[in-house]
């Protein structure tokens, strides 16, 4: 069991998008470790009247665990610059999957956070790589209204 991680990236995802849950997903993420994981309930809510869970939902996923991996990990905020996802198998409607992520590479402005999504009967069936750039407290200072970086992103930015 880990310990929530939800702060150390609400706050960037809101000042990026303007929103804090861009995704509408509203994901519960956990530290353990080196390794930053969440369960995703593959509803009705979520997945409507498919019978496997939709790439675009997969998509949302990766990205929110990317953001909440390099925020946790790295304490950095950012944006992604690209993703590679490779399904394997399918994830299924009506049924629970967990979601991992771990720093695959970090090149200092550019981490790499590689993603696995796993079925109940913990068989590997999405993997990918997402890459984020990290943003730095004057890009972050263009992008607000007023100017000025919010006191509790500033221990997120270099």
């Amino acid at each position: 069991m880990g310990r929530p991680v939800q702060t150390e990236y609400t706050a960037g995802r809101k000042i990026l998008t303007g929103v804090p849950d861009p995704s509408g997903l509203r994901l519960l993420f956990e530290l353990d470790g080196n390794r930053v994981f969440c369960q995703v309930d593959a509803n009705d809510a979520l997945c409507g009247r498919a019978k496997v869970v939709p790439a675009g939902v997969i998509q949302g996923v990766a990205d929110d665990l990317a953001h909440a991996t390099v925020a946790a990990l790295k304490k950095r905020v950012g944006v992604v610059r690209e993703s590679r996802i490779r399904f394997l198998k399918p994830l299924y409607a009506g049924e629970s999957f967990r979601a991992d992520g771990t720093i695959f590479r970090d090149t200092g402005d550019l981490v790499v956070v590689q993603t696995r999504m796993v079925n109940r009967k913990e068989q590997l069936c999405v993997e990918g790589e997402i890459e984020v750039f990290g943003l730095t407290a004057e890009q972050v200072r263009r992008m607000t209204p007023d100017g000025m970086v919010p006191v509790e992103l500033r221990k997120y930015l270099p």
